[in-house]
């Protein structure tokens, strides 16, 4: 019986490093900046920054991607992406595990251990979310009082922050 416990908790602990870690490490680089666009208008657009060109920004916002004129654009909020839900998934992944292992100290049959993995599994999950940090306003942009030189520097600065920048940056990186 001990060594039936030993193997699923082993087996437990690779799924849930496979979920939780690969698309996190692999999507870091790819993806663009989460910017809260501010038009001229006064409208207002979230999305992903996609690319900066000499004259638009292209944003993705639900699957659907946007064009916006320079001309257009009073201000760039760069924001910081939420964490809530990779701060769950570890949450929960620990609790569970750590509620499983407990079980199978105990000696207790393996149904018991699967609801004392999935209460404590809750229980890290609720801990997760609440530890790991929200979406915040990390700087914001102005360009509608710019013009010249200093509007172009922020505008080509921007770059850094798009997707297209990203995987430049990714690329030029020596490896090890």
């Amino acid at each position: 019986m001990g060594t039936k416990i030993a193997g699923s908790a082993v087996i437990a602990f690779a799924v849930a490093a496979l979920l939780a870690a690969p698309g996190g490490l692999a999507a870091k680089g790819r993806r663009g900046a989460l910017i809260k666009l501010m038009k001229v208008d006064g409208a207002e657009v979230r999305g992903e920054l996609v690319s900066v060109k000499p004259d638009s920004l292209l944003l993705l916002r639900g699957g659907d991607a946007l064009t916006i004129p320079r001309d257009k654009v009073h201000s760039v909020t760069l924001m910081r992406r939420s964490r809530k839900a990779s701060g769950a998934l570890t949450g929960f992944t620990i609790g569970a595990l750590v509620g499983v292992a407990w079980g199978g100290s105990a000696g207790v049959d393996s149904r018991s251990q699967c609801i004392m993995g999935a209460i404590h599994g809750g229980l890290g999950l609720v801990i997760g979310m609440v530890a790991s940090r929200g979406e915040k306003v990390e700087t914001v942009i102005p360009f509608a009082e710019l013009a010249g030189p200093a509007a172009n520097e922020r505008w080509i600065a921007l770059r850094a922050y798009s997707r297209e920048g990203r995987l430049k940056a990714t690329a030029k990186r020596p490896g090890p």
